[in-house]
């Protein structure tokens, strides 16, 4: 019972703390690949959104969000991880569904850096 009571506490903790980095739905514009042609060790995956999203990281730049930015030397788990979280926002796009974004911070200082991915039709 004192398990049940602990593992309750937690999961009332974290849900507000997850709360605050969500963006509001949106849909997406474009999609993208970049690829630093002066930088070759840094590429990412990225939704351009349509309309006026929430920046709860204060990035300085929200033309974009970054999913799945990668660093070349990082493991191949990492990779496949980049490669994985473009499917949702790929078939929110196509299917004219919305998607939100959870932010851990700005990547390469500057774009939000979506770390979770939920998408949702209309």
């Amino acid at each position: 019972m004192k398990k049940i009571v602990i593992a309750i506490f937690c999961l009332f903790l974290s849900v507000p703390a997850m709360a605050g980095g969500w963006t509001n739905w949106f849909t997406i514009d474009t999609l993208g690949y970049d690829f630093h042609h002066h930088d070759t060790s840094h590429a990412y995956f990225y939704v351009v959104p349509a309309g006026t999203v929430e920046n709860p990281d204060s990035c300085t730049s929200t033309t974009r969000y970054a999913a799945g930015a990668n660093h070349t030397t990082n493991s191949v788990a990492t990779s496949v991880n980049a490669r994985e979280i473009s499917k949702l926002p790929t078939l929110a796009y196509t299917a004219g569904w919305q998607m939100r974004v959870y932010l851990n911070g700005c990547a390469f200082n500057a774009f939000p850096d979506a770390r979770i991915i939920e998408i949702k039709k209309p």
